[in-house]
């Protein structure tokens, strides 16, 4: 029994011996196993940190060879005619190149299975030129346009501001006003001619007009009533003699009665025909002047609701930022700037209600003594009728003859040409003209100096004529300038209009004006944050050449011979760059044109607000105004002269900072710039200048490039490692494949 046990427990013992061993190894290989997936995949991320950043490195490689005129001559980056896949291929091939050692020991093996580039974002594109812009700009444009233009226009706002809101009054007022009195002359013009028209009446009522008596006639010829009843003492006298004869005795006065008595019934019949003439003519006559004066009065009214309007209306937004603008150097207004308040004179051109009520009570006045005329003179008929027998009251007659033709008369007397209370009503209203006469030959002189700047554009337009060769220069601008609108789907510019200058001065003072506030408003929009506009107008500005306004000079004379040759010579479009961007006319000197139009009347603005401080003692505020435009449109037209001659001119008397042309396209720029049609001339220009267009110009690229990197242990195990963890790549067979983009926009 006891060697039973001892085999037993023999054989417990030998199935005990090399457990110790087996776990050992299970052991071992769990950590080799781990140690093994570890290391590759520590490899796999150090593969997928060394991948991107060759990735970045390599893309950034391909995007440094952009093209090197647009950068220098336009300040721009997009890639250049280099081939994008070559140059990555080239960078990537060149990092992962292998030393050639024979003993060299890479930890991080990395190959390259595939590289392929996808270009976006084109240079022609609206959002992507303006940001660009916007990077070029961003520190020069702000400084430049505060220091070189803000600052000059900040202290004449407060004067331009309000000879802005004089000129805006006053433009309105004086056709309003010139219109009243016309009405007014109307008025007193039909008043006249009604009473005028009652002379037809009074000649056939007695003769000469205004007679206090009828002397003793012998019948004969008959023309008036007075005549009828003169000679009826005498019809009577041989009517009763030819009665009174025997019968075989032949009438001694039958031809004379019956030529009385044919004669006074045709002055009969013409009187009462003449008395419903004048009814019809001097109602209607009397009628055109209630229209006249009623016109006159809803005109009146019109001022004052204009003048109400004006009081009640602030300064215009950008005048009143000027005053808050903090710029350094920058000069203060003067008391020599201030503008008379004009605009509180302007009531004293409006009628009161005492003059206008006189007016209506010398209208019903002359109403009611037209009334007594027809009093007197509609029963004459009838009257004078008795006369055809033997039997009148002569003194009857007589009576109501001389007082027909007195109230008749006296009624001529009062409203006639020269009339009485006619004259004292014109007295009246002449009392408050007294400056129209000189007002008027003012605005005359003014027609002729605006006539004289019109014809000095005229000329420039003109020369467009002259320029053959750069037509077809344009032509191909205007090709470039639609094919980058239609590759910006969904643009909708019309085409740009020449304008058309007023012949009138107020007109053009007030455009002039309205030009003036829209600087002042979007300066100050600027100055208080809106960026992007400036950018665009100071790119602008930097980069595209203006044209040479010393060309001009020629047409200060006669504006022909060499000199206008010469000036079509510089037509092309390559010289009027910044001209072309701002108004974006396609013939050759359509935009010069423009630009000396709006510079025109920029200085009109400016001088006009000098003469409104130079002209202020005239007294009448329609006066003054005349005089201020007058005075602006000569010293405008001396301005243009000096700046074709000198390059600049000073902005005021006032304020002696100088401005050159080019400094005005600036602000020209800024009140009509900022659009997309302006981004295509841009582009249409870059596109002519260098051949090269922004529209196959990429600043955006995006790169796959497929890296692959061998395992040393275990792929399956990694492989697996894939469904589980979500490795970045993908596992083949021994292999680890990663695919990694980069993106890069200049």
């Amino acid at each position: 029994m006891h060697h039973t046990c001892s085999r037993r427990r023999w054989r417990r013992g030998r199935h005990t011996e090399g457990s110790v061993s087996v776990f050992l190894i299970m052991v071992l290989a769990f950590v080799f196993l781990f140690a093994a997936v570890l290391i590759d995949y520590a490899r796999i991320a150090a593969a997928n940190t060394q991948g991107e950043r060759l990735a970045r490195a390599a893309i950034r490689s391909v995007m440094s060879s952009y093209d090197i005129k647009l950068k220098e001559d336009y300040g721009l980056f997009a890639f250049g005619d280099s081939d994008g896949k070559q140059l990555l291929a080239r960078v990537l091939s060149d990092n992962l190149r292998k030393s050639g050692r024979g003993d060299e020991f890479n930890l991080l093996s990395l190959a390259l299975e595939s590289s392929s580039l996808e270009w976006g974002r084109p240079l022609g594109e609206y959002a992507i030129f303006r940001r660009q812009i916007n990077e070029e700009m961003k520190y020069k444009a702000p400084i430049d346009f505060t220091l070189e233009l803000a600052g000059k226009f900040k202290p004449v706002s407060a004067a331009m501001g309000e000879a802005s809101r004089s000129i805006d009054l006053f433009s309105k007022l004086q056709p309003l006003y010139d219109k009243r009195e016309d009405e007014l002359d109307l008025m007193l013009e039909r008043r006249s001619q009604a009473a005028e028209s009652v002379k037809v009446m009074l000649e056939l009522i007695i003769s000469p007009p205004g007679s206090t008596s009828i002397p003793y006639q012998g019948v004969g010829g008959v023309s008036n009533a007075a005549d009828i009843v003169g000679q009826y003492r005498d019809f009577v006298y041989k009517a009763y003699a030819d009665m009174d004869l025997e019968e075989d005795e032949e009438p001694r006065y039958r031809d004379k009665i019956s030529n009385y008595l044919s004669q006074s019934s045709e002055v009969t019949s013409r009187l009462q025909a003449a008395l419903i003439t004048l009814q019809e003519t001097h109602s209607r006559l009397m009628e055109e002047s209630r229209n006249a004066l009623n016109e006159a009065l809803r005109l009146n009214d019109s001022m004052k609701a204009v003048i109400e309007q004006s009081r009640n209306t602030n300064n215009r937004p950008g005048y009143t930022s000027a005053e808050s603008w903090d710029i350094p150097g920058s000069l203060e207004g003067t008391s020599d700037t201030a503008v008379p308040n004009l605009r509180e004179q302007g009531e004293s051109l409006l009628l009161s209600a005492s003059e206008l009520s006189s007016l209506e009570t010398g209208i019903s006045a002359q109403d009611h003594a037209y009334q007594s005329i027809l009093q007197e003179v509609s029963g004459l008929p009838s009257a004078l009728g008795s006369a055809s027998g033997l039997n009148a009251d002569l003194s009857w007659l007589t009576a109501s003859v001389l007082g027909a033709s007195k109230v008749t008369y006296s009624y001529v007397q009062e409203y006639g040409n020269e009339g009485v209370q006619i004259s004292r009503d014109k007295a009246a209203i002449e009392s408050h003209r007294t400056s129209d006469k000189a007002r008027k030959e003012t605005e005359k002189q003014s027609k002729v100096k605006l006539r004289e700047a019109m014809d000095v554009i005229t000329k420039i337009r003109n020369m467009g004529q002259q320029a053959g060769d750069s037509l077809k220069r344009y032509d191909t601008l205007r090709l470039y300038y639609d094919e980058n609108i239609s590759f910006n789907i969904g643009l909708n510019q019309s085409l740009p209009e020449e304008g058309k200058a007023s012949s009138d001065p107020y007109s053009a003072g007030s455009a002039a004006m309205d030009d003036m506030d829209g600087i002042y408003e979007a300066m100050g929009s600027v100055l208080g944050g809106a960026r992007d506009r400036l950018f665009q107008n100071e790119y602008s500005a930097l980069y595209f050449p203006h044209f040479d306004v010393s060309g001009l000079t020629s047409l200060s004379g006669d504006g022909q011979g060499n000199g206008i040759q010469q000036l079509s010579d510089q037509m092309d479009p390559h010289q009027q760059e910044l001209e072309y961007i701002l108004y974006g006319f396609h013939n050759p000197a359509g935009n010069v044109a423009a630009a000396y139009s709006e510079i025109f009347a920029m200085r009109l603005a400016v001088r006009t607000m000098e003469g409104f401080i130079e002209k202020a003692t005239l007294g009448n505020p329609l006066a003054i105004t005349a005089a201020a435009l007058l005075y602006g449109l000569s010293k405008a037209i001396e301005d243009m002269v000096v700046l074709c001659n000198k390059g600049s001119i000073p902005l005021s008397k006032y304020v002696p900072a100088e401005l050159t042309y080019r400094d005005y396209l600036r602000l020209f720029l800024l009140l009509h710039g900022g659009g997309e049609a302006q981004l295509s001339r841009m582009l249409a220009l870059i596109r002519l200048n260098t051949g090269i267009n922004p529209a196959k110009k990429f600043t955006y690229v995006s790169s796959e490039i497929k890296l692959g990197t061998r395992l040393w242990f275990l792929p399956g195990v990694i492989k697996a490692l894939d469904y589980t963890a979500g490795l970045a790549g993908d596992v083949q067979k021994n292999t680890y494949y990663k695919a990694i983009r980069a993106d890069f926009s200049y």
